[in-house]
Protein backbone atom coordinates (compact mmCIF):
# COMPACT_ATOMS: atom_id res chain seq x y z
CA UNK A 1 0.00 0.00 0.00
CA UNK A 2 0.99 3.70 -0.45
CA UNK A 3 0.53 7.13 0.75
CA UNK A 4 -2.65 7.32 -1.00
CA UNK A 5 -4.25 3.63 0.82
CA UNK A 6 -3.10 4.63 4.12
CA UNK A 7 -2.67 7.86 4.58
CA UNK A 8 1.27 7.39 5.97
CA UNK A 9 4.14 7.80 4.40
CA UNK A 10 5.90 5.01 2.83
CA UNK A 11 9.23 4.95 4.74
CA UNK A 12 7.18 5.19 7.86
CA UNK A 13 5.91 1.77 7.01
CA UNK A 14 7.81 -0.84 8.55
CA UNK A 15 7.57 -4.41 7.54
CA UNK A 16 9.42 -7.58 8.54
CA UNK A 17 10.87 -10.47 6.64
CA UNK A 18 8.59 -13.75 7.92
CA UNK A 19 10.90 -16.25 5.54
CA UNK A 20 8.96 -19.40 4.34
CA UNK A 21 11.69 -21.96 5.29
CA UNK A 22 10.49 -21.34 8.68
CA UNK A 23 8.31 -24.22 8.51
CA UNK A 24 11.10 -26.35 7.94
CA UNK A 25 13.37 -25.47 10.67
CA UNK A 26 13.18 -27.59 13.52
CA UNK A 27 13.90 -25.48 15.86
CA UNK A 28 10.56 -23.84 15.42
CA UNK A 29 8.28 -26.91 14.60
CA UNK A 30 9.53 -28.80 17.13
CA UNK A 31 8.15 -25.91 19.75
CA UNK A 32 4.65 -26.06 21.26
CA UNK A 33 2.00 -24.29 19.06
CA UNK A 34 1.88 -21.81 21.69
CA UNK A 35 6.03 -20.89 21.60
CA UNK A 36 5.64 -21.13 17.53
CA UNK A 37 2.73 -18.37 17.54
CA UNK A 38 4.88 -16.18 20.15
CA UNK A 39 8.02 -16.28 18.40
CA UNK A 40 6.32 -14.92 15.41
CA UNK A 41 4.65 -12.40 17.69
CA UNK A 42 8.26 -11.77 19.34
CA UNK A 43 9.48 -10.75 15.55
CA UNK A 44 6.56 -8.55 14.92
CA UNK A 45 6.79 -6.48 18.84
CA UNK A 46 10.61 -6.31 17.19
CA UNK A 47 9.62 -4.21 14.34
CA UNK A 48 7.23 -2.41 16.18
CA UNK A 49 9.53 -1.57 19.01
CA UNK A 50 12.94 -1.10 17.09
CA UNK A 51 13.95 -3.99 18.45
CA UNK A 52 13.48 -3.13 22.03
CA UNK A 53 11.22 -6.31 23.74
CA UNK A 54 10.21 -5.37 27.31
CA UNK A 55 12.29 -7.58 30.02
CA UNK A 56 8.96 -7.75 32.53
CA UNK A 57 7.47 -11.25 31.49
CA UNK A 58 3.72 -9.46 32.51
CA UNK A 59 4.28 -6.68 30.06
CA UNK A 60 4.99 -8.79 27.25
CA UNK A 61 2.28 -10.84 27.39
CA UNK A 62 0.13 -7.64 27.59
CA UNK A 63 2.00 -6.15 24.56
CA UNK A 64 1.61 -9.64 22.25
CA UNK A 65 -2.15 -9.98 23.45
CA UNK A 66 -1.39 -13.39 24.40
CA UNK A 67 -4.37 -15.33 26.88
CA UNK A 68 -1.68 -17.98 28.14
CA UNK A 69 -1.44 -17.99 32.25
CA UNK A 70 1.67 -15.92 32.98
CA UNK A 71 3.52 -19.33 34.03
CA UNK A 72 2.81 -20.93 30.48
CA UNK A 73 3.59 -17.71 29.05
CA UNK A 74 7.23 -17.91 30.52
CA UNK A 75 7.17 -21.55 29.92
CA UNK A 76 7.18 -20.77 25.96
CA UNK A 77 9.77 -18.09 26.16
CA UNK A 78 12.20 -19.89 27.76
CA UNK A 79 11.57 -22.66 24.98
CA UNK A 80 11.86 -20.04 22.54
CA UNK A 81 15.58 -18.93 24.32
CA UNK A 82 16.90 -22.49 24.21
CA UNK A 83 15.63 -22.95 20.58
CA UNK A 84 16.49 -19.86 18.74
CA UNK A 85 20.01 -18.23 20.95
CA UNK A 86 19.71 -15.15 18.86
CA UNK A 87 16.64 -13.63 21.01
CA UNK A 88 18.43 -12.62 23.65
CA UNK A 89 18.03 -10.10 27.06
CA UNK A 90 20.43 -7.61 28.29
CA UNK A 91 19.97 -5.86 31.43
CA UNK A 92 17.51 -3.58 29.82
CA UNK A 93 15.39 -5.19 27.39
CA UNK A 94 15.17 -8.38 24.93
CA UNK A 95 16.34 -8.16 21.28
CA UNK A 96 16.81 -10.21 18.47
CA UNK A 97 20.15 -10.27 17.54
CA UNK A 98 20.98 -9.18 13.58
CA UNK A 99 17.31 -7.93 13.55
CA UNK A 100 18.09 -5.46 10.56
CA UNK A 101 18.42 -8.84 8.34
CA UNK A 102 14.77 -8.92 8.96
CA UNK A 103 12.84 -5.85 8.53
CA UNK A 104 13.34 -2.54 6.11
CA UNK A 105 13.37 -0.10 8.53
CA UNK A 106 15.85 2.77 8.26
CA UNK A 107 16.17 5.43 10.95
CA UNK A 108 15.09 9.26 9.83
CA UNK A 109 18.92 10.59 9.27
CA UNK A 110 18.53 8.03 6.11
CA UNK A 111 16.23 9.63 4.24
CA UNK A 112 16.66 13.06 2.23
CA UNK A 113 14.64 15.69 3.62
CA UNK A 114 10.98 15.60 2.73
CA UNK A 115 10.96 12.81 0.40
CA UNK A 116 8.61 9.95 0.72
CA UNK A 117 11.00 6.83 0.86
CA UNK A 118 14.32 7.66 -0.77
CA UNK A 119 17.11 6.46 1.63
CA UNK A 120 19.72 8.85 1.56
CA UNK A 121 22.35 6.83 1.53
CA UNK A 122 21.05 4.55 -1.69
CA UNK A 123 20.61 8.01 -3.53
CA UNK A 124 24.32 8.94 -2.76
CA UNK A 125 25.55 5.34 -4.05
CA UNK A 126 23.71 5.92 -7.02
CA UNK A 127 25.36 9.70 -7.17
CA UNK A 128 28.61 7.66 -7.39
CA UNK A 129 27.66 4.86 -9.38
CA UNK A 130 26.64 7.41 -12.45
CA UNK A 131 29.87 9.39 -11.73
CA UNK A 132 32.08 5.81 -11.94
CA UNK A 133 29.89 5.02 -15.27
CA UNK A 134 30.70 8.22 -16.72
CA UNK A 135 34.56 7.99 -16.06
CA UNK A 136 34.63 4.47 -17.24
CA UNK A 137 32.33 5.53 -20.44
CA UNK A 138 35.14 7.90 -21.21
CA UNK A 139 38.07 6.26 -20.37
CA UNK A 140 36.62 3.33 -22.51
CA UNK A 141 36.64 5.56 -26.29
CA UNK A 142 40.19 5.59 -26.07
CA UNK A 143 42.85 3.51 -27.47
CA UNK A 144 45.21 1.77 -25.14
CA UNK A 145 47.90 3.69 -26.54
CA UNK A 146 46.20 6.91 -26.00
CA UNK A 147 45.50 5.29 -22.08
CA UNK A 148 48.64 4.79 -21.74
CA UNK A 149 50.00 8.36 -23.12
CA UNK A 150 47.45 9.75 -20.87
CA UNK A 151 48.88 7.77 -17.58
CA UNK A 152 52.69 9.17 -18.42
CA UNK A 153 51.38 12.94 -18.82
CA UNK A 154 49.28 12.54 -15.48
CA UNK A 155 51.40 10.45 -13.32
CA UNK A 156 54.73 11.67 -14.92
CA UNK A 157 56.80 11.18 -11.75
CA UNK A 158 55.93 7.52 -11.99
CA UNK A 159 58.02 4.98 -13.91
CA UNK A 160 54.42 3.53 -15.77
CA UNK A 161 56.17 0.24 -17.12
CA UNK A 162 57.41 -0.64 -13.65
CA UNK A 163 54.06 -0.11 -12.19
CA UNK A 164 52.15 -1.68 -14.84
CA UNK A 165 54.79 -5.20 -14.24
CA UNK A 166 53.97 -4.54 -10.49
CA UNK A 167 50.27 -4.43 -11.40
CA UNK A 168 51.54 -8.03 -13.47
CA UNK A 169 52.62 -9.64 -10.06
CA UNK A 170 50.23 -8.84 -8.11
CA UNK A 171 46.85 -10.03 -10.06
CA UNK A 172 48.81 -13.06 -10.52
CA UNK A 173 48.77 -13.71 -6.89
CA UNK A 174 45.08 -12.21 -6.75
CA UNK A 175 43.45 -13.81 -9.17
CA UNK A 176 39.98 -12.74 -8.58
CA UNK A 177 40.47 -9.29 -9.41
CA UNK A 178 41.02 -7.81 -13.04
CA UNK A 179 43.49 -5.39 -14.21
CA UNK A 180 40.80 -2.79 -15.33
CA UNK A 181 41.91 0.71 -16.40
CA UNK A 182 40.19 1.97 -13.17
CA UNK A 183 42.56 -0.61 -11.26
CA UNK A 184 45.61 0.83 -12.88
CA UNK A 185 44.51 4.62 -11.99
CA UNK A 186 43.51 3.87 -8.00
CA UNK A 187 47.13 1.61 -8.29
CA UNK A 188 49.18 4.46 -9.95
CA UNK A 189 46.59 6.90 -7.10
CA UNK A 190 49.17 5.12 -3.74
CA UNK A 191 52.54 5.68 -5.55
CA UNK A 192 53.34 8.47 -3.69
CA UNK A 193 55.29 12.01 -5.29
CA UNK A 194 59.28 11.95 -4.32
CA UNK A 195 59.88 14.75 -2.58
CA UNK A 196 62.48 17.37 -4.32
CA UNK A 197 64.73 19.50 -2.36
CA UNK A 198 65.41 22.74 -4.55
CA UNK A 199 69.34 23.34 -5.27
CA UNK A 200 69.55 26.89 -3.21
CA UNK A 201 67.59 25.52 -0.37
CA UNK A 202 70.11 22.18 -0.10
CA UNK A 203 72.72 24.54 -0.36
CA UNK A 204 71.79 26.99 2.66
CA UNK A 205 71.44 23.58 4.40
CA UNK A 206 74.54 22.18 3.44
CA UNK A 207 75.98 25.86 4.86
CA UNK A 208 74.09 25.54 8.01
CA UNK A 209 75.42 21.65 8.63
CA UNK A 210 78.93 23.13 7.53
CA UNK A 211 78.94 26.08 10.24
CA UNK A 212 77.83 23.76 12.85
CA UNK A 213 80.55 21.22 12.64
CA UNK A 214 83.20 24.39 12.27
CA UNK A 215 81.47 25.41 15.80
CA UNK A 216 81.52 21.95 17.24
CA UNK A 217 85.76 21.77 16.40
CA UNK A 218 86.46 24.81 17.40
CA UNK A 219 84.65 24.00 20.83
CA UNK A 220 86.77 20.44 21.10
CA UNK A 221 89.78 22.38 20.38
CA UNK A 222 89.38 24.97 23.10
CA UNK A 223 88.21 21.67 25.71
CA UNK A 224 91.24 20.25 24.59
CA UNK A 225 93.49 23.03 25.29
CA UNK A 226 91.91 23.66 28.71
CA UNK A 227 92.87 19.65 29.48
CA UNK A 228 96.45 19.75 28.34
CA UNK A 229 97.65 23.31 27.68
CA UNK A 230 100.82 23.72 25.35
CA UNK A 231 103.81 23.91 26.79
CA UNK A 232 106.51 26.26 26.09
CA UNK A 233 109.35 24.63 23.54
Amino acid sequence: MGKRGCGVPYKNIVFVKLEKRLLNDHRWYMMSENSQLIYIKLILLAAETYNKIPQNDSTLREALRSRLEIEIFKNCLSEIELNFPKFKRNKHFRYFAEFENKTNYRHQRDYLGKSQGVPRVGAEKEKEEDKDKEKNKSASHKTDEEFLNELKTTYDWVDIQTELKKIDGWLSAHPGRQKTRRFIINWLNKVDKPIHIQPKEFKNKKSLISRQMEEWEKEREEQEAKICPKQNV
